[in-house]
């Protein structure tokens, strides 16, 4: 089994794309990644008997899991005498790729036809897109990772596997709370109560991150809020300035949601509801936010570029492919026989 896992993992045609990673990587050492530095730092106490206080300061707005990931590095990159953010400059691109590429091969795995040229230049693409790059330099890993690992519970839900769907998606809200949004994901399942069950261990599983710090310490990441922009949609219907609170930010989640379950529901039993559904979910949640960070455009991109690859290898692009070789080749037999003597 062991040996089968290996075989599986490092498949040659992963080094291209995890080279071309590291190479796109290596160039954004020391470049500013924003809030990134104040989350390594707030990770410092988690391994300390000051833990339970990490989120006792409303600016922290990264889940458990995140901080505890970072906590991590920040241990590896002192054990090896590295600095943490250069550290983290190549693991989190590789991470970030490593992941794509697992979900875009689920995606083609009943599509086995030049399926490894199709992983290579799609890993390729989304190099040179600057995707997993970004989710460090931007420092916010949560905006590559978060709507992968929805991809990969969708793909889990409607092969029937809800509960580990639904553990995907509350594993997404411990890098950032929105992760709690995938639950649309869900609604591919094939059957409603199995949707339901799944729905019940994202729950658990969000809670059991967050519950060890609410009972030994204080959380006070939901006392934070935002200003409304003048430069956002939501300025159009909102007074800029005014204070936007987590209250109104499960507004926004709320409509985010009814929307793209009103893609998923009826879409569910196809393959582009996968990608689709996530796609309307970010950009509803986008078009009613408050601020306009670059960031937020990240998690936009590496779900056009998953849904590009779907919709490019499917069934109806490769119909259309064969009809014009078929044509092509009628076309040119007349004139072979206008040749013969």
């Amino acid at each position: 089994m062991t040996q089968s896992f290996l075989s599986l993992s490092f498949r040659v045609w992963w080094v291209p794309v995890l080279a071309a990673t590291v190479a796109s990587a290596s160039f954004a050492i020391g470049a500013d990644t924003g809030d990134l530095a104040f989350f390594v730092h707030s990770a410092d106490d988690l391994f300390t008997g000051a833990w339970a206080d990490a989120f006792a300061n409303p600016d922290l707005q990264i889940g458990p899991l995140q901080l505890f990931l970072l906590a991590l590095a920040d241990a590896a990159a002192g054990a090896f005498s590295l600095s943490t953010l250069t550290l983290l400059a190549f693991v989190v691109p590789v991470c970030v790729t490593g992941l794509l590429l697992v979900v875009l091969r689920r995606f083609l795995a009943d599509r086995p036809e030049r399926r490894r040229s199709v992983l290579v230049a799609a890993g390729l693409a989304a190099v040179a897109l600057g995707i997993p790059t970004s989710a460090y330099v931007d420092g916010h890993l949560a905006q590559g990772l978060v709507p992968l690992l929805w991809l990969l519970a969708g793909l889990y839900a409607r092969d029937g596997r809800t509960l580990a769907a639904g553990a995907i998606v509350g594993a997404s809200a411990g890098f950032e709370v929105w992760g709690m949004l995938g639950v649309v994901m869900l609604l591919l399942a094939p059957r409603l109560r199995d949707a339901l069950a799944g729905f019940a261990v994202q729950v658990g599983v969000a809670a059991a991150l967050f519950a060890p710090f609410a009972l030994a310490g204080e959380v006070r990441m939901f006392d934070y809020h935002w200003v409304v922009n003048g430069d956002t949609l939501l300025s159009l219907f909102v007074e800029p300035g005014t204070a936007f609170t987590w209250w109104m930010r499960v507004g926004q989640g709320a409509a985010a949601l009814l929307v793209g379950a009103a893609l998923a529901w009826p879409l569910r039993r196809t393959l582009h509801a996968v990608w689709l559904a996530p796609l309307v979910v970010v950009a509803v949640r986008l078009a009613l936010d408050p601020v306009r960070y670059p960031w937020y455009w990240l998690a936009l991109e590496t779900l056009v570029l998953v849904g590009a690859v779907e919709l490019l290898t499917g069934e109806r692009v490769r119909r259309l492919g064969q009809a014009d070789r078929l044509s092509s080749s009628s076309a040119r037999a007349p004139a072979l026989h206008a040749r013969r003597p």
